[in-house]
């Protein structure tokens, strides 16, 4: 991306950072009731189909921008989370996501079994 991109990226942000803004507070408290709903679930496998369902709900009843807000302040919890973690755990944001992401490999290689030949 050269310095022109660049700078056309960045004003695109700041517009809709702006334009959102106002739905900032609403989006927040959406994220916390979603967390308290699908955070306790059990079994955890239930956890994408709640966060789904809320998800579909928030963009029915708040159309695209609400969504854009809540996945925001999803993504910014996330990204807190993340970092909360490293820290208590004395490991670096790399590391911590690295572990995520091998145990998604593992998961993923475990799901689809031995290969067999034909």
């Amino acid at each position: 991306m050269d310095k022109e991109d660049r700078r056309r990226v960045v004003a695109e942000v700041e517009v809709e950072r702006e334009r959102l803004l106002p739905l900032r507070e609403e989006a927040t408290r959406t994220t916390i009731g979603m967390l308290r709903h699908s955070a306790p679930a059990d079994p955890p496998e239930l956890v994408p189909y709640l966060n789904l369902a809320y998800l579909l709900g928030v963009r029915r009843r708040r159309g695209d921008d609400g969504l854009m807000a809540f996945a925001l302040s999803l993504s910014n919890w996330a990204t807190a989370a993340i970092k909360d973690v490293a820290a208590q755990t004395g490991r670096t944001v790399q590391e911590v996501l690295d572990q995520y992401e091998t145990e998604l490999m593992e998961a993923r290689l475990k799901q689809a079994g031995p290969h067999r030949e034909r």
